[in-house]
């Protein structure tokens, strides 16, 4: 067992606020409780434990009375070792953006600029709560507008690239925290360069913990790889009907998971286009979503005027998707399944499993165009740009 201290002097705690600890379990982004820090003394909180390897942890702040301040994130991550002394110092009011000290955190300056370029991006999310719940819909969508075009419109965001690009380049051989950052990346980053870099790790990070994480999930991403056999699924839509593998047999089939996300409202126009160009030809589609009844309600909210035109076109697109859907946050586990067998995290995600039951494209927006072109190539006509 690890040995480690987790300390803060935090402004704004209050005694009976609760500080929850959940490890994060990569690199499906799963999470299960760990320990609770109920502060004892305004302003500060000291923790003493034990775990049974490194461990990376979200911290969550939960108020004894009112509500905790809106964040870009989901909580404050940290990664924890064998005898590390953790700080944490800043405000409860932003207490998702507060500096960590200790551990690894004593080398790793470029965190500073991540964390005020979140603090600021928060600031929108706020914005935006604020103003909808005014009833302004056309300035609480430009708030969010912002809120999701951060990182392409903020300058900020090319330093924060160019001091992670530096950081990775100062430490050749890896470190600790770049290791864990790249894990759930492996899904989608080329196998070559995904081999490359664990090639790259010390021996002692590849005897870690979670270097024995990273290559687990490498060895998973090497049997989703293009021509490898697709895994058996049997899913059941929204309409009740069994669907498997094995019924699509001989044929070409596209997966698309979507939601209520700008990548999914980007390129669902595109994706119908596409399945109407070859549904005639040959290729079926199964769509993987969270809920199809939350998109309708958001769109049944929607306010009838043109400040909400674009949205109310793209989400009646979406509810009007002529292929089967499967929701997979539903009491089926075999359809949830679906999303751990294929490594599929985040929208728009793509797979396309060939008539041989091998994988034809797998990944993000770059798969969806990928079976562009290999459905153009093998079923012929014409197909939308």
């Amino acid at each position: 067992m690890q040995s480690f201290e987790l300390s803060g002097r935090i402004d704004g705690l209050k005694v009976g606020d609760t500080l929850r600890f959940e490890r994060v379990l990569l690199p499906e982004w799963n999470y299960e409780p760990a320990f609770d820090v109920v502060v004892g003394e305004a302003g500060a909180f000291a923790y003493r434990g034990e775990q049974a390897h490194d461990g990376y942890y979200s911290m969550t702040y939960r108020p004894k009375s009112g509500r905790a301040a809106d964040a870009d994130r989901r909580g404050k991550s940290m990664i924890v070792t064998g005898g590390d002394r953790i700080t944490l110092t800043g405000t409860a009011e932003a207490i998702y953006y507060c500096t960590l000290g200790g551990g690894i955190y004593d080398d790793l300056a470029l965190l500073y600029v991540a964390d005020s370029l979140g603090r600021i991006r928060s600031g929108y999310s706020e914005n935006a709560r604020a103003v909808f719940a005014r009833g302004d819909q056309a300035e609480g969508r430009r708030w969010n507008e912002l809120f999701n075009r951060f990182y392409a419109d903020d300058p900020g965001a090319a330093r924060k690239r160019a001091l992670n690009e530096n950081y990775r380049k100062g430490h050749p051989q890896g470190t600790l925290y770049l290791l864990v950052d790249r894990i759930p990346t492996v899904a989608y980053r080329p196998l070559a360069e995904s081999r490359a870099f664990y090639e790259s790790l010390s021996e002692e990070l590849k005897s870690s913990y979670f270097g024995g994480v990273y290559a687990d999930f490498l060895r998973q991403m090497e049997s989703l790889a293009v021509g490898q056999s697709a895994p058996d699924f049997s899913l059941v839509t929204t309409r009740g009907e069994t669907i498997a593998k094995a019924d699509f047999a001989g044929g070409y089939v596209l997966f698309y998971h979507w939601g209520l996300c700008p990548g999914s409202i980007r390129i669902d126009g595109q994706v119908r286009d596409l399945y109407a160009a070859y549904k005639d030809r040959g290729l079926r589609m199964v769509g993987l979503t969270e809920s199809v009844d939350m998109i309708r309600r958001v769109y049944e909210g929607l306010p009838d005027d043109e400040s909400a035109a674009g949205m109310r076109s793209a989400l009646a697109g979406m509810l009007a998707h002529g292929w089967p859907e499967i929701e997979v946050e539903t009491d089926r586990p075999e359809n949830g399944r679906m999303l751990e067998r294929y490594a599929i995290e985040g929208w728009p995600a793509f797979v396309l499993i060939a008539p041989d039951g091998t994988i034809a494209a797998r990944g993000y927006t770059e798969a969806f165009f990928k079976a562009k072109e290999i459905l153009a190539g093998v079923l012929g006509g014409t197909h939308p740009e």
